[in-house]
């Protein structure tokens, strides 16, 4: 009974250990959000404010709980050479590019309303990131000599005017994830360059005052498109080590963008990320003796595709994040962070420069831990006519009818059963009063003269609820309705049903040799690919042409595809289903990477190569079994697929990677439990014995002596390695993990018991 109570005690106490890093900031932070805790602004938003505008928005900021601003934009060094400097500055390579004062006014108003300020130090915005060779280490040198200059003047100019409201240092630069860290060698040379540019920085902080903080904000970009590294776990060791090589002092602070605005990442990835910053600053800080801190910059914006960043036909697409996208990022980094901030209040949900229903509901929140649930009304009135712009004429619709409780903060434009364009409202940049949702829209692609088209339009309130929809018919017939957008008499209809066949959803290029399918509507759920399209086999899926269908969850790919490309089904976190057709030759890197919910997979005879991080992240694989014909296994193929218990291995050749199997991510490269190899001979059966993998073939499920029975023996070196009093090999972790759930734990032993009393 003794034991049986102190095998418990000490089974809960290595549970908690086990996630100590989340569970302590999660206790910290278990009361609701009430406040956010900085901000960053814009010296060009408030270049017109006047005293009763700034006190305005300093009273906004302050209704939010925000003690903190940043302003970065003291001095830019722009990509033709030429700067844009906002603070009257005496140093000669600033000369002549002065734009206005903006620090006089800022500090002024924060030392009015008690709010500490960072200023920044300089962004040489073509900053040399490659900081791997001596040119981009050289080229920084000299940026870095500039920002201290930078520094040391506004330091001298203002700390002593304002010695509590200058609080910090913001180090300017953006890191982000890149290629680099996926190699330790590239890693080494990376984080020893930061390390030089850091250190020049913090050096010359600390001899103008060592208890000013320094603040950073790198980003991330999972989406990467090839020059990023997508890998959480090597942008762990990345970060560890950065962080571990670099003398940050005690209250710096690690600050990155949730980059869920910017696109480069989304709230169903945000927590793995978080976790990792997480992971890197405990590490780096147990390593240095230092605190340190970890805070989150939640973007509040919305970022249009590569298309509408142009601003086409001059149209604004940047967007507004709805209160409860913003409110849920804030939630999500919350137990890994000490510090909340976002970009940039006063930008993106000040009421006196965007609609006021975003700052209202979000205070409201604040003050309850709610956000208003009703769904706004779509229009009910659309007029339409044919106007001249830009010397043609193009299709106009307007509509009105609309209703929320809250505010409209976009509406969607849908046609012929897809999504087709969106409205949003603009920022005033810094003009006062409203600027509500746009309610007048062109397309310009629609043939006043022959086409017809079903239109849909779709309401999203602040608050993000969204409408049904209503739909509007347009014909050569009624261009110009003649409807009257106040005369109260609907003219609309309810959604229509639409019936779409593959071919529109999917993107593709003909070649001589066949058809690549290049991409795909990201709304899809499932889709059936066709053997031939314009009478030639389907032979690729190519680079990145499924990426980020978070919708999609099943795939039937014909009989004719040799190939499944680089990223082609990367971040498809909801699709469980995919055949492998007989003719596949190839899995190329990272193409089912971060498919969580994959499984069933049957891999070909025809398959030759595997490639890096085929299906890395697949947690819901359960049953592999490599052909015999398959020459090559990449690195990292199969890491953290977290229910592969047993790879089996038909072919006595194949070439197997660095952890392409058997391995996951726990503060480093580690195996998983209970995974074993199912080979008789061969390469397989090396690279088992060279990883410590145990062979199926040798474990006797409940065998954790490996003497060849199950006996009561099992169960007592069983009890003392959960005691803490034993260490087990892989092999007896294998066959002592009876629940196979990869891990060994306390129910292991009580099946091991049951096992033994039958």
């Amino acid at each position: 009974m003794k034991c049986s109570k102190l095998l418990s005690a000490l089974l809960a106490a290595v549970l908690l250990f086990g996630r100590l890093p989340n569970s302590v900031h999660a206790a910290e932070n278990e009361a609701p959000i009430s406040s956010i805790n900085g901000s960053f602004i814009q010296p060009w938003l408030y270049a017109s404010w006047d005293d009763e505008r700034w006190r305005a928005e300093m009273e906004i900021l302050k209704e939010t709980g925000i003690d903190y601003l940043i302003m970065g934009d003291v001095a830019n060094k722009n990509q033709d050479g030429s700067w844009t400097v906002y603070y009257e500055s005496e140093l000669d390579f600033l000369d002549g590019y002065f734009v206005y004062n903006a620090i006089d006014s800022i500090m002024y108003y924060c030392d009015q309303y008690d709010i500490k300020l960072y200023l920044g130090m300089g962004l040489d915005t073509a900053w040399n990131s490659d900081l791997t060779i001596e040119e981009g280490l050289s080229a920084n040198r000299e940026y870095m000599e500039r920002c201290n200059r930078i520094t040391t003047e506004l330091y001298e100019r203002y700390k002593p005017q304002y010695p509590d409201t200058y609080y910090g240092f913001y180090f300017v630069t953006e890191l982000y994830n890149t290629y680099y860290m996926e190699t330790d060698y590239g890693t080494q040379l990376y984080t020893d360059g930061l390390d030089e540019m850091f250190t020049m920085v913090i050096e010359h902080c600390n001899s103008l005052n060592p208890d000013m903080p320094l603040l950073f904000s790198p980003y991330v970009n999972i989406f990467g498109y090839g020059y990023a590294s997508i890998n959480v776990d090597r942008f762990t060791e990345f970060w560890t080590q950065t962080l571990t090589k670099i003398p940050f002092r005690d209250g710096d602070i690690l600050c990155p963008q949730d980059s869920c605005g910017g696109g480069g990442n989304d709230v169903e990835h945000l927590e793995e990320w978080m976790a990792a910053y997480r992971n890197a600053v405990d590490r780096a800080n147990a390593a240095r003796g230092t605190n340190l801190l970890l805070g989150t910059n939640a973007e509040m914006f919305v970022s249009p595709d590569a298309y509408r960043m142009t601003s086409p036909h001059g149209v604004n697409y940047v967007g507004i994040k709805t209160v409860d996208d913003f409110a849920k990022r804030l939630e999500i980094a919350q137990p890994y962070v000490d510090t909340l901030w976002c970009f940039a209040y006063s930008h993106h949900y000040s009421p006196y420069n965007v609609p006021e229903g975003f700052h209202h509901a979000f205070t409201e929140y604040l003050r309850t831990g709610e956000i208003e649930q009703n769904p706004p009304t779509p229009p009910t009135i659309v007029k339409t006519e044919v106007v001249t712009v830009e010397n043609a004429p193009h299709l106009q619709i307007s509509f009105s009818g609309m209703q929320d409780d809250t505010e409209v903060g976009q509406i969607n434009i849908y046609k012929n059963g897809f999504l087709y364009d969106y409205l949003v409202p603009g920022v005033n940049n810094g003009k006062t009063g409203q600027n509500h949702a746009q309610n007048v829209w062109i397309d310009y692609e629609f043939d006043t003269a022959k086409d017809s088209a079903v239109y849909e339009f779709e309401v999203v309130d602040v608050c993000g609820n969204v409408s049904e929809k209503s739909a509007y018919t347009v014909t050569p017939q009624n261009v110009n309705n003649g409807a009257e957008l106040d005369s109260g008499t609907p003219n609309t209809d309810g959604p229509t049903a639409w019936e779409h066949d593959a071919l529109d959803y999917l993107s593709y290029t003909v070649t001589d040799s066949g058809v690549r399918i290049t991409g795909c509507e990201k709304s899809v759920t499932e889709i059936v690919i066709p053997d031939t399209i314009e009478g030639k086999p389907v032979t690729v899926i190519d680079w990145y042409a499924f990426e980020n269908c978070k919708f999609l969850k099943s795939v039937v790919l014909p009989d004719t595809i040799t190939h499944i490309s680089r990223y082609a089904f990367v971040h498809c976190i909801s699709l469980e289903s995919i055949n492998m057709p007989a003719s596949l030759y190839a899995i190329e890197q990272s193409a089912f990477q971060d498919c969580p919910k994959l499984n069933g997979i049957q891999l070909p005879s025809s398959l030759a190569v595997i490639e890096q991080r085929a299906f890395s992240e697949c947690e819901s694989l359960t049953d592999v079994t490599i052909p015999q014909n398959c020459k090559q296994v990449g690195d990292y193929a199969f890491f953290a697929c977290a229910d592969l218990s047993t790879i089996k291995i038909e072919s006595t050749d194949t070439e197997f990677g660095t952890c392409s199997m058997g391995y996951i991510y726990q503060s480093g490269y580690c195996l998983q439990t209970g995974f074993t190899i199912d080979a008789q001979k061969g390469s397989a059966v090396s690279y088992a014995q060279e990883n410590d993998i145990p062979l199926k073939q040798d474990v006797l499920i409940g065998d954790v002596d490996l003497d060849g029975a199950v006996t009561v023996n099992d169960a007592v070196l069983l009890q003392k390695y959960l005691l803490v009093q034993e260490k087990l090999a892989a092999a007896k972790k294998a066959a002592a993990d009876i629940t196979k759930d990869h891990t060994v734990n306390a129910f292991d032993l009580t099946a091991l018991k049951r096992m033994l009393l039958t």
